[in-house]
């Protein structure tokens, strides 16, 4: 087992496919091939279970990856420590974030705080596509993004993407509605309802996916406030759609004023979030946040059902 290999079923979990992970490895689908198979014969496991559609994780093989992402991230911070006096830097380092990362961002605010003493953290919450015009301006040095359906993001030549997330869409209702008490919801149901919708390019796109089956979604209103959208739901004057890392993490559905219902009829492949910075202004301190994010979220997260891409 080596640092390479423990790279490629990362990459390959991401991704998804072989084909897709070599391509961004600059290496031959061949290659990458051998070597996890190498490894699958020297572990005695399958990590993956791989087809035409691609490659997915086995039972096994999630827990394996997992280990994968928490060794490479060790081995990361080990270099990191090695070679740098983080106590003398002095700087800024500038976040933007859609809202459902927000629960992630303490934990590791406060873990690079002790380290990076003197380093400000400065966070702005705004739209995904505007937090990548923010990189690609230099008005922001990592952004957390909803991803669209088509991949543009992967499109600009210097921003780079870790995704970190994949989930599927949920609704949110409030206790008082009679939704609240169904095992599901459907598309129907979601257009016969008032919607308030967080402003954000990748939910506008989901909802012209669910106007293609349906007719339009009727809004009450639109809005980037979080306090606005839960004051509604919680009051039963509307009900509203996000990820479900979003939802099932908000504090009125973990105190029970809130249901989360799974959507019926609806394909559950939301394209995921991720983490995205200019590959021009990599610096050590972003490659730093970066590492240390991407492991406190691997920690939060359930991998048997998050690892499946």
């Amino acid at each position: 087992m080596n640092f390479e290999q423990l790279t490629y079923i990362v990459e390959v979990a991401n991704a998804g496919s072989l084909s897709k992970a070599a391509k961004k490895l600059f290496i031959t689908q061949s290659a990458i091939s051998q070597s996890i198979t190498s490894l699958e014969k020297e572990l005695g496991i399958k990590i993956f279970t791989r087809s035409r559609n691609g490659a997915v994780p086995t039972i096994i093989g999630k827990t394996v990856i997992k280990k994968a992402l928490e060794t490479l991230a060790k081995m990361e911070e080990i270099k990191m420590e090695a070679t740098a006096d983080y106590t003398s830097m002095h700087g800024k380092l500038r976040l933007g974030t859609i809202p459902s990362p927000l629960m992630y961002l303490p934990k590791t605010l406060a873990a690079f705080r002790k380290i990076y003493p003197n380093i400000k953290l400065n966070i702005s919450e705004a739209s995904s596509q505007s937090i990548i015009n923010g990189i690609l301006a230099n008005e922001l040095d990592i952004g957390l993004i909803g991803l669209s359906k088509n991949g543009e993001e992967f499109h600009h030549d210097d921003i780079a993407i870790n995704v970190v997330l994949r989930g599927e869409m949920m609704v949110a209702a409030s206790k008082q509605s009679p939704l609240a008490y169904a095992d599901s919801i459907t598309l129907k149901d979601i257009q016969k309802s008032l919607l308030v919708v967080y402003e954000d390019e990748r939910m506008w796109e989901f909802l012209d996916e669910i106007a293609n089956k349906h007719e339009h979604a009727n809004i009450l209103f639109s809005t980037n406030n979080l306090d606005a959208i839960r004051n509604a739901v919680v009051e039963n004057l509307a009900i509203t759609i996000a990820p479900d890392y979003t939802i099932k993490s908000d504090p009125f559905v973990m105190m029970g004023k809130v249901a989360a219902l799974n959507i019926a009829d609806f394909p559950h492949d939301y394209p995921g979030m991720a983490i995205v910075w200019a590959k021009s202004r990599n610096t050590a301190l972003i490659e730093h946040f970066i590492t240390k994010l991407t492991s406190d979220i691997e920690k939060l997260k359930n991998p048997l059902d998050e690892l499946t891409i």
